[in-house]
């Protein structure tokens, strides 16, 4: 896979990783070439008979995967077909992950955001590192928007729905102790243990209860038990947490459906498009005709 922003290698003892590392970036992002990328590494990997679990893993130091490309949706129109597009490839692709008929982890030693979350979310374990940059979250309500590639399903199904609430309407961002804490993950791991445990883990029996359990609806019993707490929420915020309570009913595929169909109605909104500029402007260096401070 000559020139791709992902690298796929099936080494001798038949583990394969995939790699995150896009060219010319000093981070990875998850843009439509991207998406496409990784369509083509899970396609050859769906021709593999023998392999024992893949890993996903960033070529980057200190950096899993930042989330989706910005830039993309900074100037969006709503409905934008374009925002369509990777939205939609990347849904199918991370249902395309979660079809491998062999486990998947992720590792995560650094930031893992939005987008970036959402394809950790769609492995059958997470792995957290030691590195103190170690960043897991779903902050798009920080951009009028909420997460579009099943944050809003998959992570209930994995840490439960009081806490999917509480991450999905503030955007706050844990730790790789918090992460463990919250059994998002399982961590922290020291950084140079980190592939080593992955293959360790693989190896463990009852990968396929994991996948089941996120591929089908809540249980009624915690349906039942949970109540959302009554706060001033941003409108981004009520659509997630609408959204995630919603899904809950639904096998995951339906409420992934429900997701997208949210996601582009506040893609491209006034407000998105205010956020996601004043996120930009505060990240450019203050400037006056004295001092160019960074």
């Amino acid at each position: 896979m000559a020139d791709s922003s992902i690298r796929l290698k099936i080494r001798d003892d038949r583990f394969a990783t995939i790699t995150f590392d896009s060219a010319g970036r000093s981070t990875n992002l998850l843009t439509l070439d991207v998406w496409r990328d990784f369509e083509k590494a899970l396609l050859l990997l769906e021709r593999q008979t023998e392999i024992r679990g893949v890993i996903l893993k960033s070529g980057k130091a200190d950096v899993f995967i930042a989330g989706a490309d910005l830039k993309l949706l900074a100037d969006a129109a709503p409905q934008d077909p374009r925002v369509k597009a990777v939205l939609d490839l990347g849904r199918r692709v991370l249902l395309q992950l979660e079809a491998l008929p062999f486990p998947t982890c992720a590792i995560i030693d650094g930031p893992a955001l939005g987008g970036g979350l959402e394809v950790a979310l769609a492995c059958d374990v997470l792995l957290l590192g030691s590195n103190r940059k170690v960043e897991v979250g779903l902050p798009e309500v920080n951009f009028g928007l909420i997460p579009g590639w099943g944050g809003t399903q998959r992570l209930p199904r994995v840490v439960g729905l009081p806490v999917a609430a509480d991450l999905l309407t503030t955007g706050r961002t844990l730790n790789a102790m918090q992460a463990a804490e919250v059994e998002l993950g399982i961590g922290p791991i020291n950084s140079d243990d980190l592939f080593p445990s992955a293959m360790k883990v693989l190896l463990i029996d009852g990968w396929p209860a994991v996948r089941r359990q996120k591929q089908e609806w809540v249980p009624a019993a915690a349906r039942g038990e949970f109540r959302p707490a009554s706060l001033n929420l941003s409108l981004a915020a009520r659509e997630a947490l609408t959204t995630m309570i919603a899904g809950a009913e639904l096998t995951l595929e339906q409420a992934l459906a429900r997701e997208a169909e949210c996601f582009l109605r506040l893609a491209g909104s006034t407000e998105s498009r205010k956020l996601i500029a004043n996120f930009f402007a505060a990240r450019q260096p203050a400037f006056n005709h004295s001092q160019d401070r960074a």
